[in-house]
């Protein structure tokens, strides 16, 4: 029996020499099985983030982490080093090319307006950032997540 996929964002990826869908699939929000490996096997969004992120010990420091949150079609930023969250600027004249290549992924100058939080330590994104009264469990599994060192 074939697997069927639903489809949420049609250009979403780029295309490469190895694969060639563009589409965003439900499948492909929240952690990765790779992710959840790296954390050691967790399967719950909370103990996978409190394990990559580093938010169960407070003198560690984890990844920084990317995502796209699907409902409002926005990339954000989690810098660990500069303990701050923000919105990840799409590139000038990108419009046209899939979503995935119009931003950069990565720890950034951005204009002011585009900075959401500053914290001290990563727990402070868990308990507080919210996104349309959305607290960070539902956000991570709406989203495509982008893990960084």
């Amino acid at each position: 029996m074939k697997n069927v996929r639903t489809p949420v964002i049609e250009n979403f990826w780029y295309k490469t020499d190895f694969d060639s869908e563009k589409t965003l699939y439900e499948d492909q929000l929240g952690w990765t099985i790779e992710d959840k490996v790296e954390s050691g096997g967790y399967t719950d969004t909370e103990e996978v983030w409190q394990h990559l992120m580093g938010s169960s010990d407070k003198d560690l420091v984890g990844f920084d982490l990317g995502f796209f949150y699907v409902p409002n079609r926005v990339f954000y930023y989690i810098d660990q080093i500069a303990k701050e969250l923000f919105v990840i600027p799409f590139k000038p004249g990108t419009e046209e090319l899939p979503i995935y290549c119009r931003v950069e992924i990565c720890p950034q100058i951005v204009p002011e307006e585009n900075y959401l939080m500053d914290f001290d330590h990563i727990s402070e994104v868990w308990e507080n950032f919210k996104i349309d009264g959305h607290d960070m469990r539902y956000i991570l599994e709406h989203s495509v997540l982008f893990l960084s060192t």
